[in-house]
Protein backbone atom coordinates (compact mmCIF):
# COMPACT_ATOMS: atom_id res chain seq x y z
CA UNK A 1 0.00 0.00 0.00
CA UNK A 2 1.34 3.44 -0.94
CA UNK A 3 1.89 6.15 1.67
CA UNK A 4 -0.91 8.16 0.03
CA UNK A 5 -3.36 5.26 0.28
CA UNK A 6 -2.35 4.63 3.89
CA UNK A 7 -2.93 8.29 4.78
CA UNK A 8 -6.32 8.26 3.05
CA UNK A 9 -7.30 5.08 4.87
CA UNK A 10 -6.31 6.55 8.22
CA UNK A 11 -8.42 9.65 7.48
CA UNK A 12 -11.61 7.59 7.33
CA UNK A 13 -13.19 7.76 10.80
CA UNK A 14 -14.66 4.62 12.42
CA UNK A 15 -18.30 4.56 13.44
CA UNK A 16 -18.66 5.83 16.99
CA UNK A 17 -20.78 4.20 19.68
CA UNK A 18 -23.01 7.28 19.87
CA UNK A 19 -23.58 7.30 16.09
CA UNK A 20 -24.63 3.68 16.17
CA UNK A 21 -26.81 4.13 19.26
CA UNK A 22 -28.63 7.00 17.56
CA UNK A 23 -29.29 4.98 14.41
CA UNK A 24 -30.38 1.83 16.21
CA UNK A 25 -32.37 3.81 18.77
CA UNK A 26 -34.45 5.37 16.01
CA UNK A 27 -35.61 1.82 15.13
CA UNK A 28 -36.77 1.12 18.72
CA UNK A 29 -35.15 -2.31 19.12
CA UNK A 30 -36.46 -4.86 21.59
CA UNK A 31 -34.44 -6.26 24.50
CA UNK A 32 -33.82 -9.55 22.71
CA UNK A 33 -31.73 -8.93 19.60
CA UNK A 34 -29.89 -11.23 17.18
CA UNK A 35 -27.09 -10.22 14.81
CA UNK A 36 -26.56 -11.83 11.40
CA UNK A 37 -22.81 -12.44 11.64
CA UNK A 38 -20.69 -13.87 8.82
CA UNK A 39 -17.40 -12.71 10.31
CA UNK A 40 -16.67 -10.45 7.35
CA UNK A 41 -15.75 -6.80 7.91
CA UNK A 42 -19.29 -5.47 7.60
CA UNK A 43 -20.96 -7.85 10.02
CA UNK A 44 -17.95 -7.75 12.38
CA UNK A 45 -18.26 -3.97 12.59
CA UNK A 46 -21.98 -4.39 13.29
CA UNK A 47 -21.33 -6.91 16.08
CA UNK A 48 -18.66 -4.70 17.67
CA UNK A 49 -21.07 -1.74 17.68
CA UNK A 50 -23.99 -3.87 18.90
CA UNK A 51 -21.89 -5.11 21.85
CA UNK A 52 -21.05 -1.52 22.80
CA UNK A 53 -24.73 -0.60 22.54
CA UNK A 54 -25.91 -3.57 24.62
CA UNK A 55 -23.39 -2.92 27.41
CA UNK A 56 -24.94 0.48 28.04
CA UNK A 57 -28.44 -0.94 28.44
CA UNK A 58 -29.99 -3.10 31.10
CA UNK A 59 -31.49 -6.51 30.37
CA UNK A 60 -30.52 -6.54 26.67
CA UNK A 61 -29.94 -10.04 25.33
CA UNK A 62 -27.64 -10.25 22.29
CA UNK A 63 -26.93 -13.31 20.11
CA UNK A 64 -24.76 -13.77 17.02
CA UNK A 65 -25.97 -16.09 14.26
CA UNK A 66 -23.70 -17.46 11.53
CA UNK A 67 -25.00 -19.39 8.52
CA UNK A 68 -22.73 -22.12 7.20
CA UNK A 69 -23.97 -22.38 3.63
CA UNK A 70 -21.70 -25.29 2.75
CA UNK A 71 -21.00 -23.90 -0.72
CA UNK A 72 -17.23 -23.81 -0.24
CA UNK A 73 -14.91 -26.25 1.46
CA UNK A 74 -13.77 -23.51 3.85
CA UNK A 75 -17.25 -22.48 4.97
CA UNK A 76 -17.36 -24.71 8.07
CA UNK A 77 -13.95 -23.44 9.25
CA UNK A 78 -15.06 -19.84 8.60
CA UNK A 79 -18.19 -20.41 10.69
CA UNK A 80 -16.01 -21.68 13.54
CA UNK A 81 -13.79 -18.61 13.22
CA UNK A 82 -16.89 -16.42 13.42
CA UNK A 83 -17.92 -18.30 16.57
CA UNK A 84 -14.48 -17.65 18.08
CA UNK A 85 -14.73 -13.92 17.32
CA UNK A 86 -18.18 -13.73 18.86
CA UNK A 87 -16.85 -15.48 21.98
CA UNK A 88 -13.97 -12.97 22.13
CA UNK A 89 -16.56 -10.18 22.11
CA UNK A 90 -18.59 -11.96 24.80
CA UNK A 91 -21.61 -12.74 22.62
CA UNK A 92 -23.46 -16.10 22.63
CA UNK A 93 -23.21 -17.63 19.15
CA UNK A 94 -24.99 -20.22 17.02
CA UNK A 95 -23.90 -21.81 13.74
CA UNK A 96 -26.82 -22.50 11.40
CA UNK A 97 -26.16 -25.05 8.65
CA UNK A 98 -27.83 -25.07 5.25
CA UNK A 99 -28.31 -28.78 4.64
CA UNK A 100 -29.55 -30.72 1.62
CA UNK A 101 -28.91 -30.40 -2.10
CA UNK A 102 -27.95 -27.03 -3.53
CA UNK A 103 -29.39 -25.75 -6.83
CA UNK A 104 -27.22 -25.72 -9.95
CA UNK A 105 -28.54 -22.30 -11.00
CA UNK A 106 -29.40 -19.13 -9.12
CA UNK A 107 -27.20 -20.22 -6.26
CA UNK A 108 -26.78 -16.75 -4.73
CA UNK A 109 -30.54 -16.14 -4.62
CA UNK A 110 -31.15 -19.62 -3.20
CA UNK A 111 -28.42 -19.10 -0.59
CA UNK A 112 -29.94 -15.75 0.41
CA UNK A 113 -33.40 -17.30 0.83
CA UNK A 114 -31.98 -20.23 2.82
CA UNK A 115 -29.98 -17.83 4.96
CA UNK A 116 -33.05 -15.83 5.95
CA UNK A 117 -35.07 -19.00 6.63
CA UNK A 118 -32.37 -20.27 8.98
CA UNK A 119 -31.95 -16.89 10.66
CA UNK A 120 -35.68 -16.48 11.14
CA UNK A 121 -36.04 -19.95 12.63
CA UNK A 122 -33.15 -19.26 15.02
CA UNK A 123 -34.75 -15.97 16.09
CA UNK A 124 -37.97 -17.82 16.93
CA UNK A 125 -36.10 -20.37 19.01
CA UNK A 126 -34.19 -17.64 20.86
CA UNK A 127 -37.24 -15.44 21.29
CA UNK A 128 -35.42 -12.63 19.46
CA UNK A 129 -37.82 -10.00 18.11
CA UNK A 130 -35.22 -8.14 16.04
CA UNK A 131 -32.45 -9.29 13.68
CA UNK A 132 -29.68 -6.82 12.84
CA UNK A 133 -28.08 -6.93 9.39
CA UNK A 134 -24.96 -5.05 8.25
CA UNK A 135 -26.21 -3.66 4.92
CA UNK A 136 -24.62 -0.26 4.27
CA UNK A 137 -24.49 2.62 1.79
CA UNK A 138 -22.43 0.74 -0.80
CA UNK A 139 -24.89 -2.18 -0.67
CA UNK A 140 -27.69 0.27 -1.46
CA UNK A 141 -25.83 1.54 -4.52
CA UNK A 142 -24.92 -1.96 -5.74
CA UNK A 143 -28.52 -3.14 -5.34
CA UNK A 144 -29.82 -0.18 -7.36
CA UNK A 145 -27.41 -0.90 -10.21
CA UNK A 146 -28.23 -4.62 -10.18
CA UNK A 147 -31.93 -3.93 -10.44
CA UNK A 148 -31.43 -1.26 -13.07
CA UNK A 149 -29.64 -3.83 -15.22
CA UNK A 150 -32.56 -6.24 -14.71
CA UNK A 151 -35.13 -3.66 -15.81
CA UNK A 152 -36.80 -3.11 -12.45
CA UNK A 153 -39.48 -0.47 -11.93
CA UNK A 154 -40.00 1.89 -9.00
CA UNK A 155 -40.25 -0.84 -6.39
CA UNK A 156 -37.13 -2.65 -7.51
CA UNK A 157 -35.11 0.57 -7.65
CA UNK A 158 -36.27 1.76 -4.23
CA UNK A 159 -33.86 1.75 -1.36
CA UNK A 160 -33.58 -1.14 1.06
CA UNK A 161 -35.64 -0.24 4.10
CA UNK A 162 -34.01 0.32 7.47
CA UNK A 163 -36.79 -1.81 8.93
CA UNK A 164 -38.97 -4.57 7.51
CA UNK A 165 -40.79 -7.64 8.74
CA UNK A 166 -39.40 -11.08 8.01
CA UNK A 167 -42.29 -13.19 6.76
CA UNK A 168 -42.81 -16.69 8.11
CA UNK A 169 -45.20 -18.93 9.96
CA UNK A 170 -44.11 -17.94 13.47
CA UNK A 171 -43.89 -14.79 15.61
CA UNK A 172 -43.04 -11.51 13.94
CA UNK A 173 -39.34 -10.70 13.62
CA UNK A 174 -38.06 -7.37 12.34
CA UNK A 175 -35.01 -7.08 10.13
CA UNK A 176 -33.17 -3.90 11.19
CA UNK A 177 -30.43 -2.24 9.13
CA UNK A 178 -28.92 0.54 11.27
CA UNK A 179 -25.88 1.08 9.01
CA UNK A 180 -27.62 1.89 5.72
CA UNK A 181 -26.36 5.46 5.44
CA UNK A 182 -22.74 4.61 6.29
CA UNK A 183 -20.10 3.71 3.65
CA UNK A 184 -18.24 0.42 3.75
CA UNK A 185 -14.91 2.10 4.44
CA UNK A 186 -16.16 3.42 7.80
CA UNK A 187 -17.13 -0.12 8.84
CA UNK A 188 -13.67 -1.33 7.86
CA UNK A 189 -12.18 1.46 9.99
CA UNK A 190 -14.35 0.35 12.92
CA UNK A 191 -12.96 -3.18 12.73
CA UNK A 192 -9.42 -1.85 12.39
CA UNK A 193 -9.82 0.28 15.53
CA UNK A 194 -11.01 -2.80 17.47
CA UNK A 195 -7.85 -4.67 16.44
CA UNK A 196 -9.76 -7.63 15.02
CA UNK A 197 -9.12 -9.46 11.75
CA UNK A 198 -12.27 -10.20 9.71
CA UNK A 199 -12.85 -13.26 7.57
CA UNK A 200 -12.06 -12.75 3.90
CA UNK A 201 -14.70 -14.35 1.66
CA UNK A 202 -13.10 -15.08 -1.74
CA UNK A 203 -16.51 -15.06 -3.43
CA UNK A 204 -16.47 -11.27 -2.99
CA UNK A 205 -13.89 -11.18 -5.80
CA UNK A 206 -15.53 -13.83 -8.01
CA UNK A 207 -16.73 -12.06 -11.15
CA UNK A 208 -19.05 -14.89 -12.10
CA UNK A 209 -21.43 -13.25 -9.61
CA UNK A 210 -23.34 -10.21 -10.85
CA UNK A 211 -22.98 -8.31 -7.60
CA UNK A 212 -19.17 -8.48 -7.82
CA UNK A 213 -19.30 -7.16 -11.40
CA UNK A 214 -21.55 -4.31 -10.29
CA UNK A 215 -19.25 -3.52 -7.37
CA UNK A 216 -16.34 -3.06 -9.74
CA UNK A 217 -18.51 -1.08 -12.15
CA UNK A 218 -19.34 1.28 -9.30
CA UNK A 219 -15.64 2.01 -8.85
CA UNK A 220 -15.38 2.89 -12.56
CA UNK A 221 -18.46 5.15 -12.43
CA UNK A 222 -17.37 7.13 -9.36
CA UNK A 223 -15.13 9.59 -11.33
CA UNK A 224 -18.23 10.55 -13.35
CA UNK A 225 -20.00 11.55 -10.16
CA UNK A 226 -22.10 8.41 -10.07
CA UNK A 227 -20.77 7.22 -6.75
CA UNK A 228 -22.36 5.14 -3.98
CA UNK A 229 -23.78 8.16 -2.16
CA UNK A 230 -25.53 9.51 -5.26
CA UNK A 231 -26.95 6.12 -6.22
CA UNK A 232 -28.17 5.57 -2.67
CA UNK A 233 -29.85 8.99 -2.83
CA UNK A 234 -31.62 7.92 -6.04
CA UNK A 235 -32.78 4.74 -4.32
CA UNK A 236 -34.14 6.84 -1.44
CA UNK A 237 -36.12 8.99 -3.89
CA UNK A 238 -37.54 5.85 -5.47
CA UNK A 239 -38.53 4.63 -2.01
CA UNK A 240 -40.41 7.88 -1.46
CA UNK A 241 -42.23 7.44 -4.76
CA UNK A 242 -43.07 3.84 -3.84
CA UNK A 243 -44.52 5.00 -0.53
CA UNK A 244 -46.86 7.39 -2.34
CA UNK A 245 -47.98 4.68 -4.78
CA UNK A 246 -48.61 2.26 -1.94
CA UNK A 247 -50.68 4.82 -0.07
CA UNK A 248 -52.87 5.40 -3.14
CA UNK A 249 -53.27 1.64 -3.60
CA UNK A 250 -54.18 1.18 0.06
CA UNK A 251 -56.83 3.90 -0.20
CA UNK A 252 -58.40 2.31 -3.28
CA UNK A 253 -58.62 -1.11 -1.67
CA UNK A 254 -59.79 0.21 1.68
CA UNK A 255 -62.67 2.03 -0.03
CA UNK A 256 -63.70 -0.54 -2.63
CA UNK A 257 -62.43 -4.03 -1.72
CA UNK A 258 -63.64 -6.54 0.86
CA UNK A 259 -61.69 -9.46 2.30
CA UNK A 260 -64.15 -12.09 3.55
CA UNK A 261 -63.63 -14.27 6.60
CA UNK A 262 -63.25 -17.27 4.28
CA UNK A 263 -60.31 -15.64 2.50
CA UNK A 264 -61.70 -14.44 -0.84
CA UNK A 265 -61.67 -10.83 -2.05
CA UNK A 266 -64.29 -8.83 -3.94
CA UNK A 267 -63.60 -5.41 -5.43
CA UNK A 268 -65.79 -2.98 -7.35
CA UNK A 269 -64.79 -3.18 -11.03
CA UNK A 270 -65.73 0.37 -11.89
CA UNK A 271 -63.56 1.79 -9.10
CA UNK A 272 -60.69 -0.48 -10.05
CA UNK A 273 -60.85 0.38 -13.75
CA UNK A 274 -61.04 4.12 -13.07
CA UNK A 275 -57.78 4.07 -11.10
CA UNK A 276 -54.47 4.94 -12.82
CA UNK A 277 -52.77 1.95 -14.44
CA UNK A 278 -49.96 1.66 -11.90
CA UNK A 279 -52.39 1.74 -8.98
CA UNK A 280 -54.64 -0.81 -10.71
CA UNK A 281 -51.70 -3.20 -11.17
CA UNK A 282 -50.65 -2.79 -7.55
CA UNK A 283 -54.19 -3.41 -6.34
CA UNK A 284 -54.40 -6.61 -8.39
CA UNK A 285 -51.03 -7.71 -7.02
CA UNK A 286 -52.17 -7.09 -3.44
CA UNK A 287 -55.37 -9.06 -4.01
CA UNK A 288 -53.50 -12.01 -5.53
CA UNK A 289 -50.93 -12.01 -2.73
CA UNK A 290 -53.66 -11.97 -0.12
CA UNK A 291 -55.93 -14.61 -1.61
CA UNK A 292 -53.01 -16.83 -2.66
CA UNK A 293 -51.08 -16.51 0.59
CA UNK A 294 -47.99 -15.32 -1.27
CA UNK A 295 -45.16 -13.24 0.14
CA UNK A 296 -44.51 -11.54 -3.20
CA UNK A 297 -46.43 -10.29 -6.18
CA UNK A 298 -46.68 -12.37 -9.37
CA UNK A 299 -44.39 -11.54 -12.27
CA UNK A 300 -45.18 -8.22 -13.89
CA UNK A 301 -45.79 -9.64 -17.38
CA UNK A 302 -48.39 -12.11 -16.13
CA UNK A 303 -50.02 -9.43 -13.99
CA UNK A 304 -50.20 -7.01 -16.95
CA UNK A 305 -51.86 -9.73 -19.05
CA UNK A 306 -54.66 -10.16 -16.49
CA UNK A 307 -55.02 -6.40 -16.10
CA UNK A 308 -55.32 -5.98 -19.89
CA UNK A 309 -58.05 -8.64 -20.03
CA UNK A 310 -59.88 -6.86 -17.21
CA UNK A 311 -59.76 -3.54 -19.09
CA UNK A 312 -60.85 -5.18 -22.35
CA UNK A 313 -63.69 -7.05 -20.67
CA UNK A 314 -62.31 -10.38 -21.88
CA UNK A 315 -61.79 -12.18 -18.58
CA UNK A 316 -64.63 -14.44 -19.70
CA UNK A 317 -65.21 -17.24 -17.23
CA UNK A 318 -62.13 -16.14 -15.41
CA UNK A 319 -58.35 -16.22 -15.43
CA UNK A 320 -55.99 -17.96 -13.02
CA UNK A 321 -52.75 -16.45 -11.80
CA UNK A 322 -50.51 -17.70 -8.98
CA UNK A 323 -53.16 -20.14 -7.76
CA UNK A 324 -55.89 -17.48 -7.64
CA UNK A 325 -59.00 -17.53 -9.85
CA UNK A 326 -60.18 -14.06 -10.95
CA UNK A 327 -63.66 -13.64 -12.43
CA UNK A 328 -66.35 -10.98 -12.82
CA UNK A 329 -69.69 -11.34 -11.02
CA UNK A 330 -72.36 -8.63 -10.73
CA UNK A 331 -69.94 -5.81 -11.49
CA UNK A 332 -67.33 -7.03 -9.04
CA UNK A 333 -63.98 -8.71 -9.52
CA UNK A 334 -63.97 -11.83 -7.36
CA UNK A 335 -60.67 -13.46 -6.40
CA UNK A 336 -60.76 -16.99 -4.96
CA UNK A 337 -58.02 -19.46 -4.01
CA UNK A 338 -57.93 -22.41 -6.40
CA UNK A 339 -58.56 -25.78 -4.75
CA UNK A 340 -55.76 -27.38 -6.78
CA UNK A 341 -53.30 -24.78 -5.50
CA UNK A 342 -54.48 -25.17 -1.90
CA UNK A 343 -54.20 -28.95 -2.25
CA UNK A 344 -50.53 -28.59 -3.16
CA UNK A 345 -49.82 -26.72 0.09
CA UNK A 346 -47.77 -28.60 2.65
CA UNK A 347 -50.11 -30.14 5.26
CA UNK A 348 -49.38 -29.22 8.88
CA UNK A 349 -49.94 -31.42 11.94
CA UNK A 350 -51.38 -29.88 15.10
CA UNK A 351 -52.05 -31.15 18.58
CA UNK A 352 -53.94 -29.46 21.43
CA UNK A 353 -52.82 -25.86 22.10
CA UNK A 354 -50.74 -25.77 18.90
CA UNK A 355 -51.00 -23.28 16.04
CA UNK A 356 -49.51 -23.05 12.56
CA UNK A 357 -49.71 -21.18 9.27
CA UNK A 358 -51.30 -23.21 6.48
CA UNK A 359 -51.12 -22.41 2.75
CA UNK A 360 -49.67 -18.99 3.60
CA UNK A 361 -53.27 -17.85 4.19
CA UNK A 362 -54.65 -18.99 7.53
CA UNK A 363 -53.34 -19.32 11.03
CA UNK A 364 -55.00 -22.49 12.33
CA UNK A 365 -55.03 -23.38 16.01
CA UNK A 366 -56.34 -26.41 17.92
CA UNK A 367 -57.64 -25.36 21.34
CA UNK A 368 -58.87 -28.78 22.47
CA UNK A 369 -58.72 -32.31 21.05
CA UNK A 370 -58.99 -35.86 22.47
CA UNK A 371 -55.91 -38.00 22.83
CA UNK A 372 -54.66 -39.70 19.71
CA UNK A 373 -52.76 -38.84 16.55
CA UNK A 374 -52.30 -35.16 15.83
CA UNK A 375 -54.78 -33.51 13.50
CA UNK A 376 -53.67 -32.77 9.94
CA UNK A 377 -54.61 -29.51 8.22
CA UNK A 378 -55.38 -29.74 4.51
CA UNK A 379 -58.17 -28.40 2.23
CA UNK A 380 -61.81 -29.12 2.97
CA UNK A 381 -62.62 -29.90 -0.67
CA UNK A 382 -65.99 -30.46 -2.31
CA UNK A 383 -66.58 -33.82 -0.61
CA UNK A 384 -65.64 -32.44 2.79
CA UNK A 385 -68.08 -29.55 2.42
CA UNK A 386 -70.83 -31.95 1.39
CA UNK A 387 -70.04 -34.11 4.41
CA UNK A 388 -70.37 -31.16 6.78
CA UNK A 389 -73.65 -30.08 5.16
CA UNK A 390 -75.00 -33.63 5.49
CA UNK A 391 -74.35 -33.44 9.24
CA UNK A 392 -76.30 -30.20 9.54
CA UNK A 393 -73.35 -27.78 9.59
CA UNK A 394 -74.48 -24.43 8.18
CA UNK A 395 -72.70 -23.34 5.01
CA UNK A 396 -72.19 -19.55 4.80
CA UNK A 397 -72.85 -17.41 1.74
CA UNK A 398 -69.95 -16.90 -0.61
CA UNK A 399 -68.31 -18.60 -3.56
CA UNK A 400 -68.42 -22.36 -3.10
CA UNK A 401 -64.93 -22.64 -4.54
CA UNK A 402 -63.65 -20.44 -1.69
CA UNK A 403 -65.24 -22.86 0.79
CA UNK A 404 -63.57 -25.83 -0.89
CA UNK A 405 -60.14 -24.27 -0.28
CA UNK A 406 -60.73 -23.63 3.42
CA UNK A 407 -58.49 -25.39 5.96
CA UNK A 408 -59.99 -28.56 7.42
CA UNK A 409 -58.89 -30.87 10.21
CA UNK A 410 -58.39 -34.54 9.39
CA UNK A 411 -57.36 -37.50 11.54
CA UNK A 412 -56.26 -40.72 9.87
CA UNK A 413 -57.93 -39.55 6.66
CA UNK A 414 -61.27 -38.89 8.37
CA UNK A 415 -62.75 -35.38 8.38
CA UNK A 416 -63.01 -33.92 11.88
CA UNK A 417 -64.21 -30.46 10.94
CA UNK A 418 -63.39 -27.08 9.44
CA UNK A 419 -62.61 -24.27 11.91
CA UNK A 420 -64.52 -21.70 9.83
CA UNK A 421 -67.67 -23.81 9.56
CA UNK A 422 -68.04 -26.37 12.33
CA UNK A 423 -66.96 -29.72 13.70
CA UNK A 424 -68.09 -33.31 13.42
CA UNK A 425 -66.47 -34.09 16.78
CA UNK A 426 -67.64 -31.87 19.69
CA UNK A 427 -64.47 -32.77 21.59
CA UNK A 428 -62.42 -30.80 19.04
CA UNK A 429 -62.31 -27.01 19.35
CA UNK A 430 -60.30 -25.12 16.72
CA UNK A 431 -59.95 -21.65 15.25
CA UNK A 432 -58.70 -20.11 12.01
CA UNK A 433 -57.96 -16.53 11.00
CA UNK A 434 -56.80 -14.89 7.78
CA UNK A 435 -53.12 -14.14 7.90
CA UNK A 436 -53.61 -10.73 6.32
CA UNK A 437 -56.82 -9.73 8.07
CA UNK A 438 -55.04 -6.91 9.92
CA UNK A 439 -53.50 -4.06 7.94
CA UNK A 440 -54.29 -6.03 4.80
CA UNK A 441 -53.96 -3.35 2.17
CA UNK A 442 -51.04 -1.58 3.83
CA UNK A 443 -48.82 -4.58 3.01
CA UNK A 444 -46.36 -3.98 0.19
CA UNK A 445 -47.54 -5.26 -3.13
CA UNK A 446 -44.22 -6.28 -4.61
CA UNK A 447 -40.88 -7.82 -3.67
CA UNK A 448 -38.43 -5.48 -2.02
CA UNK A 449 -34.95 -5.95 -0.59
Amino acid sequence: MSAQDKTARQAVPPVTASEFAERLGSLSPSKNVAVAFSGGPDSLALLILAVQWAKRRKSVSLHALTVDHGLRAASAAEARRAAAMAKELGVPHLILRWKGEKPARGIQAAARDARYRLLLDACWKLGACDLLAAHHLDDQAETLLLRLVRGSGVDGLAAMAAERMLIGGGPHVRLLRPLLDLPRERLVATVRRAGLVPIDDPSNENETFDRVKVRKLLVALAPLGLDAARLARTAALMARAREALEAATAALLADHAILSSIGHVEVDCEALLSAPGEIRLRALAAIIRTVGGHDYAPRLGALESVEAALRAGTLGRGRTLAGVKLAIAAGRLVAVRELAAASSAEPIALGPKEEGLWDGRFYVGVLKAPRGPRLTVRPLGQKGLAQLAAHGVAVPAGPKTALFALPALWRDGVLVGAPHLGTLDPRVVAKAACRRSTGLWAARTSRTA
